[in-house]
């Protein structure tokens, strides 16, 4: 089952139906080069993820939350990860959004939202 909870609100409805991208990337010391046999030594200190996201059509009002959400310097996510449901801590440096539809009354709704969420 996906998840995404942002600062404890739930965008999981609104992911597109083709999901997300998830990676894990290394991270090394200064340590970690090549010797002169060309043998790498390396000296890896943690990993982080990254997470991309392409979310479906949502009412104005739902999209202001997540970009609010999403503006903070840092914060805490739920997400499924391939190890299980994870919360951890990111941040997100880009959101962009079109105005997609009005609706009756002046409801609009947004669309071409996607955004990559880094752990820090």
């Amino acid at each position: 089952m996906t998840v995404l909870v942002i600062n404890g609100h739930d965008y999981t409805r609104y992911i597109q139906d083709d999901g997300y991208e998830w990676s894990r990337d290394d991270l090394d010391s200064e340590k970690t080069k090549r010797v002169r046999s060309g043998t790498l030594r390396r000296d890896k200190i943690t990993e982080k993820r990254n997470l991309s996201f392409k979310m479906l059509p949502m009412p104005e009002a739902l999209a202001a939350k997540l970009d609010t959400d999403l503006h903070a310097a840092t914060f805490r996510a739920k997400y499924q990860d391939l190890h299980g449901e994870q919360t951890r801590e990111f941040y997100c440096s880009q959101f962009p959004a079109k105005l997609r539809q009005i609706i009756d009354k002046g409801n609009l709704f947004w669309g071409g939202i996607s955004f990559s969420l880094h752990e820090i």
